[in-house]
């Protein structure tokens, strides 16, 4: 039996996200969770974002953000900035966080994220109260002790242990088990 929920935020999980903002020195972080690949070539990343949202000007005018996965253990930095505004507060004095200079943007990235994206905005559409930015991801950065190197990069997920986030219920969880690998697995039912 099925329960019906109308109409609701229910996907899950998602990825835990910390982006990164501003111009000449003046960042925010804030913690997204609407956030999801929009396309491979270009390679693309979409963030929604309210309109009250101090990050949402911040975006608007520089054009350009980038997007840091945490590690499990931030999971209460990452709520920290998500649940105080960056009008109020210095969210990378409260948090310890330490910027570093992106390659391609003028946007940092966070340091104690394994996985970091420098995303330059080129479209915007509204939905609701929210603007998702699309950015095209011009440079991806991993720690290098989360790969298992072999011919390419290989991202080890594990050693990643990336935050996620559960709408709805809103709870953060980290990944479990590995259950197989995508676009193999599947083939097993062609036979």
């Amino acid at each position: 039996m099925k329960i019906q929920l109308k109409k609701k935020d229910v996907l899950f999980p998602v990825p835990a996200a910390l982006i990164v903002s501003g111009l000449n020195g003046n960042y925010n972080i804030i913690a997204v969770s609407w956030i999801g690949m929009v396309s491979s070539t270009p390679p693309a990343i979409g963030i929604s974002i309210q309109k009250s949202r101090f990050s949402f000007d911040l975006i608007k005018k520089a054009k350009e953000f980038t997007v840091n996965i945490p590690s499990s253990k931030y999971y209460v930095e990452t709520d920290y900035c998500g649940i105080v505004s960056g009008r109020d507060r210095n969210k990378l004095a409260d948090t310890k966080f330490t910027f570093i200079d992106s390659r391609k943007i003028k946007t940092p990235i966070i340091d104690e994220c394994p996985l970091n994206l420098e995303c330059k905005v080129f479209k915007e559409v509204e939905i609701g109260e929210h603007t998702m930015f699309i950015g095209e991801i011009l440079e991806a950065h991993i720690d290098a002790d989360k790969t298992n190197d072999t011919n390419r990069i290989n991202v080890d997920i594990s050693k990643v242990d990336p935050l996620i986030y559960c709408a709805s219920v809103r709870e953060y969880w980290t990944i479990g088990k590995k259950l197989g690998d995508s676009f193999k697995c599947g083939t097993e039912l062609k036979k």
